[in-house]
């Protein structure tokens, strides 16, 4: 996985990680601003793995292309509302490739942390349309690294 990749999830576990300790010390478990940090993780995690997600696929593909096809890339992945669950990287990359597609399924139903990844991205979705989301910062940190473990498996697949 490239550095730039590698980079912005690290500077998101290590964000999580600051505020899972300010959550766990003394009595900010109890503070009405939790809540609010619990959400921002959601998004703050979710919204990391949509960018990766997303840079992996346009970069292996628009690597080498000519500027035309590398703007049309970036409109078509890059700027598109897509949320980083599991089935919306398989659907693209069906479009991109059956092999892929086939490839990272299995590689995804054999890593046992689908709905994890899933999960995360569903929390976002429910906080985004005004739910409370009950969940623990440690449950974030939990979804959140079953992500990373999918987008090494997508890099793997799409970048071999």
């Amino acid at each position: 996985m490239k550095d730039d990749y590698t980079n912005i999830l690290a500077d998101t576990g290590q964000e999580l990680q600051e505020i899972r300790g300010w959550i766990n010390s003394g009595r900010n478990m109890f503070d009405s601003k939790t809540r609010y940090l619990i959400s921002y993780s959601v998004i703050k995690a979710s919204g990391a793995v949509e960018v990766v997600f997303k840079r992996i696929v346009f970069d292996s593909l628009a690597d080498n292309s000519k500027e035309e096809t590398k703007a049309y890339l970036e409109k078509m992945i890059l700027e598109s509302s897509c949320n980083p669950n599991t089935g919306n990287m398989s659907n693209m990359l069906q479009s991109i490739s059956p092999e892929w597609r086939a490839q990272f399924d299995t590689e995804v139903k054999n890593s046992g942390k689908k709905d994890k990844i899933n999960s995360l991205v569903q929390l976002r979705n429910d906080f985004a349309h005004g739910d409370s989301i009950s969940v623990s910062i440690d449950t974030v940190i939990t979804y959140f690294d079953a992500a990373k473990d999918i987008l090494r498996i997508l890099d793997h697949v799409v970048c071999g």
